[in-house]
């Protein structure tokens, strides 16, 4: 047996790889190796096989060896190395057998049982792609019981940032991490800062009585905490700092710690640095604002190729060359992604086309704060132009910026006039009654006109983020850290609102009206709307009427086309009055509050902090306003939809007419053109379902993901984990308030809502109708610019957004504080 290093017997990689982190001083578990050559001693040199191998007896003097070297050990792991495992260009990482908590009188056996593994069927069909001629040696190693385990990675193996380091680690032993069945603690140590992601460690695994690994749950007080301290990351860091400069490559460094003490288990090179030129993050913590939960095929089909002519034409605007963008038209058509019917961003895409412009880090600064992203991307192909370029460049885009800039007031004006025009226009085509011809050239007709006419919501979005950026700069730097949220309380402006207003409206005169009373609180929703339907005159038939007129389209979900709208099914608005009508407010709605913060500032810098604030008041307002034109324009889409859904069920093509969304776009005009490659659209849209069910039924994902190549595969990537040490999100509208928790999934599971603080996922403007009953509102997706953050300024409710996870660590009932300017929240 081999217990120092050189020597002329062949171990493998692994076990040359202990003996140098040994001599190098690193603190390793006490081990010996059973080489190739003494194996094949007891062969008699036969060949290696798996015949000779399992007739082969190993001797009791090994054992009485092995009890020499290890006196007061009673618990070994017994591992494989080759000259193939851990090379710098194949790992073959849990490929041969391991075997833990090996007690002494079982050792002669693990050992035959992992020299056997050599021959296992999966390692032959691993060998037959490599080729390889494996020469097996045995690891006898103590065990160490640890408190915790993990990875150093001294660069980042996804991204391929080769000067990020990556530490994972989890409770327990390593077994959990490796295999990829515990969620783990990640930590990133670039130019000597630490980030950390704390992972939710509700399991650990460790050593059961019978000496099986067993999984057992992690004290409730310690699942939030760091698995490892500030101490151990910072030894952890210099140990990888020097295994990379003495091996030469960036390695893969397995640890454990016990007693404080870190013990290296093995360090292997990385292998895969040259596989992630395909790396990509997809990220919803904005986007699911507008498409929450599960988004059917249809509206996907739909919304994908409008972003792409939407951000061509805003690229053009913006003084983009037509050459760079035919460069970069994949870029454009891939912006979004649909991930177990979950609609996400490509991250990617979008610092691709935020590269094209001069001033990318700033842009990209800005777009973060917009977008609620809150780790940043490494756009790794982002190459700087060279200095006559980008001065060229910049003059350019500063020439562009001030014309739009001028022009905005009326370029808002005009698109509300043609897009009002073309709306008119297109419902005097009584698409109800069309047949499945004129409903496609209709759909073509009017997607072509809106994309070519969404350029003032798409300069005003721009602005909105520069001068949102800019303001939230001067806040930093004047006012002794204020929020921006504290100056930009009620504009007065906000169209949101209005649906609001006018069910309150609704709400008051049912109180005040005794008949009335007894029908919503006694009648069925079918027996009140029947009702209305027979008494026109009433004024409460008026007043529903005219919301419904007006915002019948303003809904949960409402840029779903597969979502029903109040428009489209009276009977859910009616619903949602009939539980909310006793809770409403008898104030005017005056949700005014005057900001009295001063800052000490000479002329100029109050004339410019005056006009920055000024503009990004104005263009925040209008994006919200903005927002309803789309609306109204998903709305006509949807219309052609269900009509065409209604026609190909008559005809039999489909068994009922809201299966049409689980159709493409595509396909649903081809099969209406008879260029379709499937006739049997019942089979295409059973299968669709069926898929769809399982992603209903499965949690829902976090709200940054990565892959790695093919999109689909392992999985669809792996998920970020979400820092859940602290219950804290970014504050939007100011505010204390203490009360009782209600987790609300959808705008209709509002009963016992009154008084309380709301709790949801993310919100869409169809919320607006439940936020003047709450006191508080926390979200947990979204940005200072989400409909949330917007609305609540706007009606003074204290709001805080993007808090990690938090529909996970409060309870309805819970008695909580929240600050709506610090986004602190204490249980």
């Amino acid at each position: 047996m081999i217990k120092t290093w050189p020597s002329k017997n062949r171990i493998g990689n692994k076990a040359k790889h202990l003996f140098s982190l040994k001599a190098l001083g690193h603190n390793v578990p006490k081990f010996i190796v059973i080489s190739y050559d003494d194996l094949s001693l007891l062969l008699n040199n036969n060949e290696h096989n798996k015949t000779n191998v399992e007739s082969c007896e190993i001797p009791n003097t090994w054992l009485k060896e092995i009890e020499d070297e290890f006196p007061n050990v009673s618990s070994f792991a017994v591992r494989s190395s080759t000259d193939v495992e851990d090379s710098a260009n194949k790992s073959y990482a849990g490929q041969f057998k391991s075997k833990l908590n090996v007690q002494k009188h079982q050792l002669l056996e693990a050992v035959k049982e992992v020299w056997l593994s050599v021959f296992s069927e999966h390692i032959q069909s691993y060998n037959s792609v490599n080729n390889e001629n494996i020469a097996i040696s045995i690891i006898i190693q103590e065990c160490v019981e640890a408190h915790s385990s993990g990875v150093v990675f001294t660069m980042n193996p996804i991204t391929g940032d080769k000067d990020c380091m990556m530490i994972n680690s989890t409770y327990g032993l390593g077994e959990g991490l490796v295999s990829g069945a515990l969620d783990a603690d990640t930590y990133l140590i670039k130019n000597n800062e630490i980030t950390e992601t704390i992972a939710s460690k509700n399991t650990q695994f460790l050593y059961g009585d019978n000496g099986d690994l067993t999984k057992k749950e992690v004290n409730e007080k310690n699942r939030l905490l760091s698995s490892i301290n500030s101490q151990n990351i910072i030894e952890l860091t210099e140990i990888g700092q020097k295994l990379f400069q003495h091996f030469g490559h960036h390695q893969d460094i397995e640890f454990c710690i016990k007693n404080d003490q870190i013990y290296l288990l093995q360090s292997r090179p990385i292998t895969t640095i040259t596989q992630n030129k395909d790396y990509l993050i997809w990220d919803n913590s904005n986007i699911i604002e507008s498409y929450p939960g599960i988004t059917l095929p249809l509206t996907f089909s739909f919304i994908s190729p409008v972003y792409s002519a939407v951000y061509q034409q805003m690229s053009s605007i913006l003084g983009i060359s037509k050459r760079d963008i035919q460069n970069n038209l994949y870029t454009y058509d891939n912006m979004l992604g649909l991930l177990k019917g979950r609609v996400y961003y490509n991250l990617y895409s979008w610092y691709k086309l935020l590269s094209l412009l001069p001033g990318y880090s700033l842009n990209a600064e800005f777009m973060e704060k917009m977008m609620g992203v809150n780790e940043k991307f490494e756009l790794k192909d982002y190459q700087k132009p060279n200095g006559v370029i980008e001065k060229l460049s910049v003059l350019k885009l500063a020439f562009s910026m001030i014309f739009n800039a001028i022009l905005l007031p009326k370029m808002k004006r005009d698109f509300s006039n043609n897009f009002n025009s073309t709306i008119k226009k297109h419902q005097s085509k009584a698409i109800h009654q069309a047949d499945a011809i004129t409903c496609m050239h209709a759909y073509y007709q009017f997607e072509n006109t809106l994309s070519k006419e969404w350029k003032a919501p798409l300069v005003n979005d721009l602005f909105a983020m520069i001068y949102y950026g800019l303001f939230q700069k001067l806040i930093d730097k004047y006012s002794n850290g204020n929020s921006n949220n504290e100056f930009l309380i009620h504009t007065g402006k906000v169209i949101t609102t209005e649906p609001a207003i006018l069910q309150n409206k609704i709400s008051i005169h049912i109180q005040n009206n005794k008949e009335l009373i007894d029908i919503f609180e006694n009648k069925s929703i079918e027996v009140i709307w029947e009702w209305i339907i027979k008494n026109p005159n009433e004024t409460i038939s008026k007043l529903i009427q005219e919301y419904l007129d007006k915002w019948g389209n303003r809904c949960f979900a409402e840029l779903k086309l597969e979502t029903i709208t109040y428009t489209q099914n009276p009977l859910l608005f009616i619903k949602i009055i009939k539980n909310t009508y006793a809770s409403a407010s008898r104030s005017k709605g005056n949700y005014k509050q005057t900001n009295t913060i001063k800052l000490n500032l000479n002329f100029l810098q109050n004339f410019l902090f005056n006009f920055i604030k000024r503009n990004a008041i104005n263009t925040v307002t209008d994006r919200e306003n903005l927002r309803f034109d789309r609306t109204r324009a998903f709305a006509e889409v949807r219309l052609i939809f269900t009509r065409i859904g209604l026609l190909f069920e008559q005809e039999k093509h489909i068994s009922k007419s809201r299966d049409i969304f689980y159709l493409s776009k595509e396909e649903i005009f081809n099969f209406i053109k008879g260029t379709s490659f499937q006739l049997d659209l019942k089979s295409l849209i059973e299968l669709r379902k069926k898929e769809y069910n399982i992603y209903i039924k499965e949690p829902s994902q976090k709200s940054r993901i990565k892959t790695n190549g093919i999109v689909y595969s392992h999985h669809f990537g792996s998920e970020i984990s979400e820092n859940t040490k602290l219950l804290k999100g970014i504050g939007c509208c100011p505010g204390i308030v203490k009360a009782e928790v209600k987790i609300v999934h959808s705008p209709d599971d509002i009963e016992n809502l009154k008084d309380k603080i709301l709790v949801t996922i993310s919100t869409d403007p169809g919320w607006v109708s439940v936020f003047p009953l709450v006191k508080g509102i926390l979200v947990q997706r979204g940005s200072v610019l989400s409909h949330a953050a917007i609305v609540s300024r706007e009606m003074n409710i204290p709001c805080i957004v993007g808090i990690a996870n938090i529909t996970n660590h409060l309870k309805d009932g819970q008695i909580i504080e929240m600050n709506g300017l610090t986004g602190e929240i204490i249980l």
